[in-house]
């Protein structure tokens, strides 16, 4: 399962050093538990210095990827547990119940 951490630094390469492709982009990631990694990543659009990011390590090579909004939600369900369960029957309960009135016409 890849970490989770907070973009602290960020660059884009556009002049790599020899061995790698063009366009080049780095960050400096703070894990949950403090330590620091030197990431590679796809692209850094999007990305801030504070941006919630996934880190993988493959093959001691760390990459770092961007969360959208589904992959933070679902990271905020995971920690909230059992009380994440009784706010998602609620959440599901409040939908069910505009989809019927909509079904129905009235608003």
């Amino acid at each position: 399962m890849p970490a989770v951490g907070e973009v602290v630094s960020f660059t884009t390469l556009h002049s790599p050093p020899e061995g790698f492709r063009s366009p080049l982009h780095i960050a400096i990631v703070e894990l949950e538990g403090g330590a620091r990694l030197f990431c590679h990543g796809e692209e850094t659009r999007g990305v801030k210095i504070g941006s919630r990011v996934s880190v993988e390590d493959v093959n001691s090579i760390f990459y770092f990827s961007h969360m959208g909004f589904a992959d933070r939600a679902r990271l905020f369900w995971r920690r909230t547990g059992y009380r994440g369960e009784k706010v998602a029957a609620i959440g599901k309960s409040f939908v069910k119940g505009l989809l019927k009135r909509r079904s129905r016409g009235e608003r």
